[in-house]
């Protein structure tokens, strides 16, 4: 059975902070998706302008940290996304980059969707 972003995100930050995370480890939560929410975007920008560019290296590198922040914070699907595009750069190919963004934009919202409730509920409590 397929694990929701939903549960992904939970059981990652639940790994960062603990069961029944105290003020300080809400506030690193919070501080951490914040951060990884305000990054993504320009990270996704950056990838189309690497993809359109057409260097696998560069799309390797810039896919492979996207990768790690994404699995840092719990967005498997998003990090899962990034390693087949690092994989295929790392294999010489530089994947269409209409359909990657197309891919990676649409997971990375869904991801910051999921983000955003949980940076709510660890601010407001």
């Amino acid at each position: 059975m397929e694990r929701s972003r939903e549960d992904e995100v939970r059981d990652r930050l639940r790994d960062i902070g603990g069961d029944d995370p105290g003020p300080a480890e809400r506030a690193l939560m919070s501080r951490l998706i914040r951060s990884f929410l305000a990054k993504t975007p320009g990270g996704v920008d950056r990838l189309g302008e690497l993809l359109r560019g057409g260097d696998p290296a560069q799309v390797r590198d810039h896919a492979h940290t996207m990768k790690g922040s994404a699995a840092n914070i719990g967005a498997g699907t998003l990090a899962g996304i990034l390693a087949e595009v690092e994989d295929s750069a790392r294999e010489g190919h530089v994947p269409d980059p209409d359909v990657t963004l197309g891919r990676v934009a649409a997971e990375q919202a869904l991801a910051s969707a999921v983000l955003e409730r949980y940076a709510a509920e660890l601010e407001k409590s």
